[in-house]
């Protein structure tokens, strides 16, 4: 089961089967959308991006409004408008998010920690040769230290399997497939068994992904809500889709 935010509004919704159903509405207490969503396992809460207030927002499904302020970025703090890609390093409650990839930004989100809601580093980054932007990044413990992320070649001829190391903050390819939607993926999905689920913007497909080399091709997993603003999370640590 993951959590997919359209716009303003909350989804859950099921990997294996596509189906979804609506969790919330008005997650953002203002008009802004809400972009770059991470689960943290250390408190169970969803966090996410409301574009273009460079708001840090905590959402909770059942509390109304949705979503407190946790932290109101300045330009320096956050170096775009905007931000699209978002999750959990689980092993340190370390929030990552930036725009289309090319950002990178660190924010600690461990409970009780001194600097929480902090944003302790930030940068930029360049796509790899041949690969677009990326639209989503999901952490996935048992596969290291890396974010990862499933994006288009920029010739529109391949469906490119990436990784960003948190370690030197770059970008390397893993693998390359032939074409297995159109256009990009904007909500990722990671379960801790090496996993990747990916959401098609344009037609819902659900793509399952192998990010440990076992060799497993990537297949068609289910079919969901297609959407042009959209970002996906799930609890790592749940086994089950």
């Amino acid at each position: 089961m993951g959590y997919l935010i359209q716009y303003n509004a909350l989804y859950r919704v099921d990997l294996q089967t596509g189906a979804y159903e609506t969790v919330a509405t008005g997650v953002a207490a203002s008009a802004d959308n809400v972009n770059a969503i991470g689960y943290n396992v250390q408190d169970n809460y969803l966090y996410g991006i409301a574009n273009p207030s460079r708001q840090l927002v905590r959402i909770s499904a059942g509390a109304s409004p949705p979503s407190t302020v946790v932290a109101t970025f300045t330009a320096a703090q956050m170096r775009d408008a905007t931000a699209n890609v978002g999750d959990f390093d689980a092993d340190t409650a370390h929030f990552w998010f930036g725009a289309a990839g090319r950002s990178w930004h660190e924010v600690d989100l461990e409970p009780g920690s001194p600097t929480y809601g902090a944003v302790l580093a930030n940068g930029t980054t360049d796509m790899p040769a041949g690969a677009a932007s990326v639209a989503d990044w999901v952490h996935v413990p048992v596969a290291g230290r890396y974010l990862w992320s499933v994006t288009p070649a920029s010739g529109g001829d391949a469906t490119i399997l990436m990784r960003f190391s948190l370690v030197t903050k770059e970008w390397e390819v893993v693998e390359r497939y032939g074409v297995l939607a159109p256009g990009g993926y904007g909500a990722l999905y990671g379960i801790n068994n090496g996993t990747l689920y990916a959401s098609n913007n344009q037609n819902g497909e659900i793509w399952a992904f192998d990010v440990l080399g076992n060799g497993v091709a990537p297949y068609l997993a289910s079919h969901g809500p297609a959407s042009g603003s959209n970002d996906g999370a799930r609890c790592v640590t749940n086994m089950l889709a």
